[in-house]
């Protein structure tokens, strides 16, 4: 089956999401979104689309659907201060099984270059997005952001998967220390990963050797920023796969240590 190029994303498309953050409320939302519904939504799954051919092409057992892999623009206000109703931004996953945070994915971050989003909001956390982890909290309530961007790797939510992923680790140190080449010789390196501030029980006996810092994560994940020129270009689809190819030691690490 023959699919349609990917046609970039629009700049005036993209405006729609810098109004957004400078006018962020249910009426301005209202108004303008038809560009949302039938711009910007459409552009995001036709670049699923184009990854899951592109992904295939470089034999990464990820995908994503055009409908159910897309997060939703609206934030979950129920429980935080800040009562800003919409994300500044579109995002999406791709994974083996179609789960929105299955372990070992990639994650797709299109805000308008140098945009910014709301403040820190632990109850509306962006998946994948390390700039809202509690240790990227900025000191005033004007976070910018930085951008688009992609990332692949392990956003763990569930204990006992952080814990294999820390066993495995621990179990194969050389392994891991060749992932961490491998991701090195592409350019890439680990985010900060949310770290613990002391090493979780079972690891103690790793304070203060070479997998310490490690073991100390709750995330593993490579993150690659993306320009307006990329964002907006043909070429996205196979930029974003080849970061997955790049990554593909620390995603056959992972999946392996989880089974």
């Amino acid at each position: 089956m023959t699919h349609a190029p990917f046609p970039g994303f629009a700049a005036a498309d993209l405006a729609f999401l810098s109004g957004l953050a400078a006018h962020n409320d249910r009426d301005w939302f209202a108004a303008h979104r038809a560009v949302y519904d039938d711009r910007l939504k459409p552009t995001l799954a036709a670049l699923i689309s184009a990854l899951n051919a592109a992904l295939a092409a470089r034999d990464l057992p990820l995908a994503g659907d055009t409908k159910k892999s897309l997060f939703r623009i609206h934030r979950d206000v129920r429980f935080s201060k800040d009562k800003r109703p919409y994300k500044t931004h579109v995002s999406a996953t791709l994974t083996r099984d179609g789960g929105k945070l299955s372990p070992g994915l990639v994650y797709l971050h299109i805000e308008p270059e140098g945009g910014s989003r709301p403040a820190f909001d632990p109850q509306s956390i962006d998946p994948l997005d390390p700039s809202t982890l509690p240790s990227a909290q900025a000191a005033d309530a004007g976070y910018a952001g930085g951008g688009p961007f992609a990332s692949a790797g392990f956003y763990l939510t569930e204990r006992p998967h952080i814990d294999a992923f820390r066993r495995a680790i621990a179990a194969d140190p050389k392994g891991w220390a060749a992932v961490e080449r491998a991701l090195a010789a592409e350019g890439l390196a680990l985010t900060e990963g949310d770290p613990v501030k002391r090493l979780p029980k079972g690891f103690e006996d790793q304070a203060g050797g070479p997998l310490e810092a490690a073991l100390k994560r709750t995330r593993w994940l490579v993150r690659r920023p993306l320009t307006g020129a990329e964002i907006g270009g043909a070429q996205l689809p196979e930029i974003i796969a080849d970061l997955a190819a790049a990554a593909r030691p620390l995603l056959a690490f992972g999946w392996k240590a989880l089974g």
